[in-house]
């Protein structure tokens, strides 16, 4: 009798140890890349408003296309010429924020979906705008590269 109330007691005293562990499961190889790829679309963000060259030259593949929701087609040259000159003195990008991301992988290529809101002024009046964005990305030269991106406004209520 002693023999089972003492093996009883080891028992509840490990259940008691195990149940008050936690585990502080680190993110896995996919949730990694999935929030590195969301840092690249904020960091998108960051070099739209201070014009970082070398920033999208780096990020930007060779053959990237960009469709903007009017239907126009601008090229990695034209995007980087676009940034490489004088910026429009009257108009000024002031925020660029990005959320509801959504990163889809598949094997070396990956789709980032999500909502931008911009802020600005233009000739001094502000004004705000948001966007729905899908970027194609894929893993190249060790680093994620993107090669397409595509943006449809949403219409203001």
């Amino acid at each position: 009798m002693r023999l089972c109330f003492g093996i009883l007691l080891v028992l509840v005293a490990m259940a008691r140890v195990g149940l008050g562990q936690t585990t502080d499961k680190k993110p896995g190889k996919d949730e990694l890349t999935r929030q590195a790829l969301m840092q690249v679309e904020r960091d998108i963000g960051k070099a739209n408003i201070s014009r970082d060259y070398a920033f999208f030259d780096r990020v930007e593949a060779d053959e990237f296309i960009f469709t903007d929701s009017s239907g126009g087609v601008t090229t990695k040259k034209e995007d980087l010429e676009s940034v490489k000159g004088p910026a429009n003195p009257d108009s000024k990008l002031l925020s660029y924020e990005v959320d509801d991301m959504k990163v889809m992988l598949y094997g070396k290529t990956a789709v980032v979906t999500g909502r931008s809101t911009l802020k600005g002024t233009n000739k001094d009046v502000a004004w705000t705008s948001q966007s729905r964005f899908t970027d194609v990305f894929v893993w190249r030269d060790n680093r994620w590269q993107l090669v397409a991106g595509h943006s449809s406004r949403i219409r203001q209520k």
